[in-house]
């Protein structure tokens, strides 16, 4: 069942994937190419290539979006009634829906890593930098797994449970704004950012340096 429901989901979200595939396969080619000339700006270089590197997780959290609305839109469409028609579990229903997303990211993932392979293989580089095509790559795809689990789960809940946690959500920025209001060193956002990104945050991988190259 596992392969209908992969055939079925890429016949509907191929030019997804592909489109993701070649903006993972490009990112490292054009942050590594575009502003290098030679040695003599190194230190530029490298700051340019960390501003680049914000790309990363900023192009795994689309890729995670899209991929897990992409899961259950055909259910949200029917309602849910092809589910219901199905003689398993709603659990392994949902896990089949997650493993066949996992199997979408495979494409992605190894653009990034081929593209990361390429552009630094291809630059001839001063002696003491050094390169880390296959740490970015493993970077992107721990990030893309976490935000896929979120998004995933986002996709799949009742629109009640979406409505509560958008007040939630409304709740936490009223919040916010009034703590900025009476004490303007007071940051909630940056604090929860800080907090989901660094160990043991579940967002851990999303945080420390995406660099491609650095001494």
């Amino acid at each position: 069942m596992l392969k209908a429901m992969i055939r079925i989901q890429w016949k509907a979200c191929w030019h997804l994937v592909l489109a993701l595939a070649v903006a993972a396969f490009a990112l490292p080619l054009v942050s590594v190419r575009l502003g290098w000339k030679g040695a003599a700006n190194l230190p530029f270089y490298l700051t340019q290539l960390q501003l680049w590197g914000l790309l990363y997780p900023t192009l795994a959290l689309i890729t995670a979006i899209v991929l897990a609305v992409a899961a259950w839109a055909s259910d949200r469409r029917g309602h849910h009634t092809y589910a219901m028609l199905l003689p398993i579990p709603r659990r392994r229903y949902v896990l089949l829906r997650y493993l066949t997303g996992l199997v979408m990211m495979i494409p992605i993932v190894l653009a990034l890593w081929l593209g990361a392979i390429l552009a630094t293989t291809t630059l001839e580089l001063p002696p003491g930098i050094r390169v880390f095509p296959h740490a970015i790559a493993l970077k992107f795809t721990l990030s893309l797994l976490v935000l896929f689990g979120f998004a995933f789960a986002a996709a799949a809940a009742s629109g009640r449970t979406l409505g509560y946690g958008l007040r939630l959500l409304g709740l936490f920025l009223a919040v916010h704004v009034a703590l900025l209001m009476l004490t303007p060193r007071t940051n909630l956002i940056w604090s929860l950012v800080g907090i989901l990104t660094s160990w043991p945050g579940p967002l851990a991988p999303l945080g420390g340096r995406w660099m491609l190259i650095d001494v």
